[in-house]
């Protein structure tokens, strides 16, 4: 029953000990200018604007690897911000209020692409807590055309 014991305490002093650690440096290594400066694996949550990613799992859009622009990568983050679940309901629903919010950002990126090369747009939402209220945090992605 001992070892049982001592190896439940390890395991959950191991998982701590992780959770610690990510508490401690979210997110992707960056220099001084906020640039990633090394290919990291991450959660979406710590993509900022400018960011050069590709999805792990195009099934679960929530895990990337964010990495430097010079490096290959599949989409950028052209965009950011946050709404209301009220704000989205009053567009007609997160999708559209998400569109309507990355369409300035989506139409900048486009007219700056090399003839012939289409970009196409798309969002990662998720619901988060800030001050207390829930907000949907979203970002404006899309593929990059300098790699399209």
């Amino acid at each position: 029953m001992l070892p049982r014991t001592i190896g439940i305490v390890v395991l959950f002093m191991a998982t701590t000990l992780l959770a610690a650690c990510s508490l401690l440096n979210p997110g992707p290594p960056r220099g001084a200018d906020g640039r990633v400066t090394e290919p990291t694996l991450t959660t979406s949550r710590y993509l900022a604007v400018g960011d050069c990613f590709s999805f792990v799992d195009d099934a679960d859009l929530s895990q990337v690897e964010v990495t430097p622009c010079s490096l290959k990568y599949t989409y950028v983050v052209i965009g950011q911000g946050t709404m209301s679940p009220d704000e989205a309901d009053a567009a007609g629903g997160t999708q559209n209020a998400v569109s309507a919010a990355c369409a300035d950002a989506f139409t900048a990126f486009k007219e700056a692409a090399a003839e012939g090369v289409k970009p196409e747009q798309e969002f990662i939402v998720a619901l988060r807590e800030v001050d207390g209220e829930q907000v949907l945090a979203y970002s404006c992605v899309a593929t990059d055309a300098a790699t399209a």
